[in-house]
């Protein structure tokens, strides 16, 4: 992830995702503490279908809300890779 971890202080990581959610998703921006981990998602998951639930249960999840905003900030995108 990213290396230094003295810079990515959760307020930096914070301003760097929510400037990617303006970029990709018109500012939504998801996170999600659960009782083993963090998730975070660019969006908005509809909860009332099963696609939204899917999209949660789907995210990586991570120790530290740290660790789920750096790979929020830095995994490219679905729709961005082609993929």
């Amino acid at each position: 992830m990213i290396k230094n971890k003295a810079t990515s202080d959760l307020r930096t990581l914070m301003n760097l995702a929510e400037l990617k959610a303006e970029q990709f998703t018109d500012g939504h921006l998801t996170i999600m503490r659960f009782t083993t981990e963090w998730k975070a998602m660019l969006g908005t998951p509809n909860l009332d279908t099963h696609e939204g639930r899917e999209q949660i249960r789907d995210l990586r999840g991570h120790e530290t809300l740290v660790e789920a905003l750096e790979y929020l900030i830095i995994r490219p995108r679905v729709e961005d890779t082609g993929k």
